[in-house]
Formats: C-alpha cells, sequence, structure tokens
C-alpha cells in the first residue's frame, strides 16, 4: 500500500473529528467577525413572492449548501433513507443557525426565504446520491429501492 493510499485511509478512519472540528469553526465564523458581539435577531418570518424569487436565485447559497448535505452524508456509513434524511434536516438546521447568526451580529439578514436555497441544495444533492445509489444497486442486481 502506498503512503499516499495510507494517508487517505487514516483521513477517512478520522472523517468525523474532521468533520466536527470543521463545523465548529464554521458555526463561530460570523459570530467572530463581531468579536462575539451579538443582539436579539429581528427575523422576517414573513413568506412572499418579492422575498422568495430573490431568495431563489441564491446560487453560491445552492451550492455550498449542497457540498455541505454532501459533507453531512459521508459522515454515514452507508446511503439509505435515513441518512439521505437527516443529512437534508442537518443541512436545513445549519442554514437556520447562520441565519440566526446573521440577524444576532447584523452581518446579514435574518430572513426565513433565505432557508430556500439551503434547502434546495440539500434536497438536490439528496435526489442525486440516492439515483446514484439505486443505479449502482441495480446494476449489481440488488434491491431496487432506498432502504
Amino acid at each position: 500500500m502506498t503512503s499516499f493510499a495510507r494517508a487517505l485511509r487514516g483521513l477517512w478512519r478520522r472523517r468525523r473529528w474532521l468533520f466536527g472540528a470543521y463545523l465548529l469553526y464554521a458555526l463561530f465564523a460570523i459570530p467572530r467577525r463581531t468579536h462575539f458581539q451579538l443582539v436579539v435577531p429581528a427575523c422576517n418570518m414573513r413568506i412572499a413572492a418579492e422575498t422568495v424569487g430573490p431568495s431563489l436565485r441564491k446560487t453560491p447559497h445552492i451550492l455550498l449548501f449542497g457540498v455541505f448535505c454532501a459533507l453531512v452524508l459521508l459522515q454515514f456509513d452507508r446511503v439509505d433513507r435515513r441518512s439521505l434524511a437527516w443529512s437534508v434536516v442537518a443541512t436545513t438546521v445549519l442554514g437556520a443557525i447562520i441565519e440566526l447568526e446573521e440577524g444576532a451580529t447584523r452581518t446579514g439578514n435574518c430572513r426565513l426565504t433565505d432557508l430556500l436555497p439551503d434547502v434546495i441544495g440539500a434536497v438536490s444533492v439528496a435526489a442525486i446520491s440516492g439515483a446514484v445509489v439505486l443505479a449502482l444497486r441495480a446494476r449489481r442486481g440488488g434491491k431496487h429501492r432506498i432502504s
């Protein structure tokens, strides 16, 4: 086994610790920018057509939260309905926490409609991952549904 393969195997075994460290860093990045000076967030919980449209065009949010959903999915030992659902839920919760942080630090807007691109990114990755798993199982002659 090459040293590169050994290094990859070591990273894979430590993936949950690495993910935890990444998550802690990500959760504290926004408050750290304001030196943890927080206020009570004033969140816009209204869902209206004029706020939904601009939120759905936030391609970077869709991509970044899709990547996060994929990272959450990698923490599970197998891809099934449970792991796909938990990945989408974890991504949505992270999006809500970030919205609250932006409101509490006054570095962004705290809007419910800003969760839409986060959920779209997560659901897209979950759907693609589920389809890939189904295709691989069908190719191997296994079950044709995600258990």
